[in-house]
């Protein structure tokens, strides 16, 4: 980049927050994208430290969208298979329209109903998101908010005896656990509109995850 800009300076320029006084979280949760690789930057030795700066002005998309979906997702290994793997993406965006896609309001963040829509459009097309940034949904960024280690899925999760029984299958697909997503499917009518694409899109994530594993077992055996 010709002008040198370090992540709390981006972070000021994409979302107008001033992460020393507002938000020391969200520079931590940026510099953990740098950590994973997922955001590039350089370094430069100066008398007393180092100073970081992004490597380039595409980094500023990467952030951008990084930090967007960090509010959905605090863990930065799902938030890098986002940007990484087409088919957790679009699970990804489909888990976001069943849980946020009719609610405009959420732990006290108010959500922009168009831009929600829209965010998941953009994550179920071919958007590169290392260059092209994603619709906000946000007035202001959650993490702000919601501290450290907390995303709206996880205040869902807080609220999970208040939700439906296909949302507590939805939240246990975001979370990783597909065996407690598949108990809980069971329960599930399958007169419900998407119930059965939702069992056979875990039942095959188990298969594949079963095949897997029998594959290791072969070569660990010869």
């Amino acid at each position: 980049m010709n002008n040198q800009i370090t992540i709390p300076q981006a972070i000021k320029k994409l979302f107008d927050i001033e992460v020393s006084k507002e938000s020391p979280y969200l520079k931590d949760k940026a510099n953990s994208f740098v950590r994973n690789k997922l955001i590039k930057v350089v370094t430069e030795q100066k008398v007393q430290r180092k100073s970081v700066y992004l490597k380039d002005s595409q980094q500023l998309d990467v952030l951008y969208n990084a930090l967007l979906l960090n509010a959905f997702y605090p863990d930065p290994k799902h938030v890098q298979q986002i940007f990484n793997n087409e088919q957790y993406r679009i699970e990804c965006a489909e888990t976001i329209r069943s849980l946020f896609g009719q609610r405009n309001n959420l732990a006290g963040q108010t959500l922009i109903s168009n831009n929600v829509s829209a965010l998941i459009e953009a994550l179920k097309s071919q958007l590169d998101l290392f260059c092209t940034r994603l619709p906000n949904p946000f007035h202001q960024l959650p993490q702000i908010a919601l501290g450290k280690n907390t995303g709206l899925l996880n205040c869902l999760l807080l609220q999970a005896s208040a939700l439906e029984p296909i949302d507590n299958v939805l939240v246990s697909i975001t979370n990783g656990d597909w065996e407690k997503a598949q108990h809980l499917a069971i329960t599930l009518s399958d007169d419900v509109s998407g119930t059965l694409q939702l069992k056979k899109m875990i039942n095959d994530k188990l298969k594949e995850a079963q095949e897997f594993d029998d594959l290791l077992d072969f070569f660990s055996l010869r």
